[in-house]
Order: C-alpha cells, then sequence, then structure tokens
C-alpha cells in the first residue's frame, strides 16, 4: 500500500494548487473592482450637487442682477 492510501490523505495536485492560487487573485481583483465602484459611485454623486448647486448659484445671481437692472431704473 501506498502511503496515501494508509492515512487516507491526498496531496493537493499541480492544477488544483493553481485553481486556489487563481481564485485568491480572482477574490484580490473582485475586491479591487468594488472599490473601484464605490469611488466612482460617490463621485458621480459629488458630480451631480455640485451641478445643482452651480445652477442654483447661477439662478442666485440672474436674480440678483435683475434685482439691480429693475431697482437701478426706478
Amino acid at each position: 500500500m501506498s502511503q496515501y492510501q494508509t492515512n487516507g490523505s491526498v496531496p493537493p495536485t499541480r492544477a488544483q494548487q493553481e485553481i486556489e492560487r487563481l481564485q485568491t487573485i480572482l477574490s484580490e481583483r473582485n475586491q479591487q473592482l468594488q472599490a473601484a465602484e464605490q469611488t466612482i459611485t460617490h463621485t458621480q454623486i459629488n458630480h451631480k450637487q455640485a451641478h445643482k448647486n452651480m445652477r442654483l448659484l447661477m439662478v442666485f445671481c440672474v436674480v440678483v442682477i435683475v434685482a439691480m437692472a429693475f431697482g437701478g431704473a426706478a
């Protein structure tokens, strides 16, 4: 009998080791991808908020200019 049959364990094959290595790499890449997606999502939210704030500022400036124009004409 061989050593592997007596103790009941089978040594990992080279293919199994490669699969484990690739699974580890895949897991790391997935974590990096999730982090990048979170960053992109936060950036998009910030961009939308900044765009909204800029529009509000422009509207306010137009109202002030119109008010000054009518106030100066009176």
